[in-house]
């Protein structure tokens, strides 16, 4: 075993010459051969020619020589191990140079040789180096994940094995570890409430790799109940067939708690508004406008007495008083109807509607405001007002800024809610760079999508310059009270 030539290869035997061409063609090995006194007599190996070594640097040492100082003894332990017809290893630096790390398995030497055996040295420096990375990835992945209270897991379809990371046991409540399939996960942490609807989404999705996020409840072994949001997505093999899906599990709990305390809060405010708006409306029509109508009784009672004996110029700047105080006070009525519209009180949103279309109709000028519904009979109040508001806002700014010659209000019933619609062929905006200017309502674009996601409900702007601009609002019919974490 100390070298491979013609000559060598002559002394050994057919299955010794064949290890030995072997090893050579290892670059990652060496393999000494020892007696019982532990000196090596053999030494082959890729490894030994690959670092400008030769056997004959070794051959005639004892095994605990290559180690130096620091190991011999664990050496010595390992060879009388082998000796004894056991099996040792150990891992050391290197014996030249000392920065690489080596794993030495120590076996008996069998055959026709005297009492030995056999040290198979591989240098395993980059598997180990390779190994840490690996490992310091999985221990980032895994703080990762606790920090975002995120999940992995890994879905075999043919099996159902859900293959799940300490992370999601955490999050689930589940032991670390624990072995499942989807069917039992989902029968043990589901939500009851959700359980249908989670399986019937888990149906749909086998036959479709596309990503996909679904948001559902689950209920931990200590009752706590927890709001996750589970994305992934399908693996396909060589052949084109969905056999795996991999994804994540995130705890948004605390997020949709702090969401639903915001709509609460949100609501609070609009109620304190509309109740505010109320007061004013009926401070002004209780004050305002009965002293400004009795003001302009005065000054026509005042034009009417001077008659003839006037002089026509005052006549004409009474008349002219009393004609610009009326106009005030319809605009100050106007006011009062924006700020409380009786229609929308006693009439209902459709009605409410119309008149704002033909308000807007008739202050911008437009060729028709038609009005849309398919509402029939009345509706929760909230819904009623917060529709009302989105569409007056909306139909002001089509008065103030669109330019438009044509527009529409539709109302229309969905299987999510009732859907607001307001749209025109006006001149359009970059919503990302153009701020629409509130009106006295004070409600801008940000107002309305605040105002419509406190009610659960969502909110799109849908524009482009010269492309008109459509302004949808999607609301529940009817509006939970319930608080935060409920």
């Amino acid at each position: 075993m100390a070298s491979v030539t013609a000559d060598t290869a002559d002394q050994a035997s057919p299955g010794e010459a064949g290890f030995r061409l072997l090893a050579e063609h290892l670059p990652d090995l060496i393999i000494f051969a020892f007696d019982a006194d532990l000196r090596m007599w053999a030494a082959t190996g890729g490894a030994i020619r690959a670092r400008g070594w030769t056997p004959e640097e070794f051959i005639g040492m004892t095994v605990p020589e290559i180690a130096g100082a620091t190991r011999a003894e664990d050496i010595r332990a390992c060879c009388q191990a082998a000796l004894a017809g056991q099996r040792a290893q150990l891992e050391m630096a290197g014996y030249d140079p000392p920065d690489r790390l080596w794993s030495l398995t120590f076996v008996p030497l069998d055959g026709d040789r005297p009492q030995g055996g056999m040290v198979l040295c591989r240098d395993v420096t980059e598997q180990r180096r390779a190994e840490e990375l690996v490992q310091a990835s999985q221990r980032q992945l895994a703080q990762a994940q606790r920090i975002a209270q995120v999940g992995s897991w890994e879905w075999d379809l043919q099996t159902d094995q859900l293959t799940v990371s300490d992370e999601l046991c955490r999050l689930f409540g589940l032991p670390l570890g624990i072995k499942l399939t989807m069917t039992e996960g989902v029968a043990a942490a589901i939500h009851p409430a959700d359980q249908e609807r989670v399986a019937t989404a888990l149906g749909r999705i086998r036959d479709d790799p596309s990503p996909f996020a679904l948001e559902h409840r689950i209920i931990r072994p200590d009752g706590d109940v927890r709001t996750v949001l589970a994305r992934g997505e399908g693996v396909v093999d060589e052949d084109g067939r969905l056999v795996r899906f991999i994804g994540t599990d995130q705890d948004i709990t605390d997020r949709r708690r702090a969401d639903a305390e915001r709509r609460r809060l949100l609501n609070r405010v609009y109620e304190a508004q509309e109740g505010q708006d109320r007061r004013l409306a009926a401070d002004l029509h209780d004050g305002h406008v009965q002293s400004l109508a009795a003001i302009g009784f005065k000054l026509e009672q005042a034009r009417l007495r001077l008659g003839g004996s006037g002089s026509p110029e005052v006549d004409e700047l009474l008349w002219q008083v009393t004609k610009d105080l009326s106009a005030e006070v319809t605009a100050l009525r106007r006011t009062i109807g924006r700020l409380r519209p009786l229609v929308l009180v006693e009439d209902g949103l459709e009605a409410a509607l119309r008149e704002e279309a033909k308000s807007a109709c008739n202050r911008a000028a437009l060729a028709a405001c038609e009005v849309v519904s398919e509402l029939d009979g009345r509706l929760d109040p909230v819904v009623e007002t917060a529709l009302f508001r989105v569409a007056q806002q909306a139909l002001a700014n089509v008065v103030e800024h669109a330019s438009a010659t044509h527009a529409e209000v539709a109302v229309t019933c969905t299987a999510k809610g009732l859907l607001l619609r307001v749209s025109d062929d006006g001149r359009g905006f970059d919503p990302d760079h153009v701020q629409v200017v509130v009106d006295i309502a004070h409600f801008g674009l940000i107002a309305m999508r605040e105002r419509v996601e406190a009610l659960g409900g969502r909110f799109r702007v849908t524009t482009a310059p010269g492309q008109g601009t459509v302004v949808e609002a999607l609301l529940p019919l009817t509006v939970a009270t319930e608080g935060p974490g409920e």
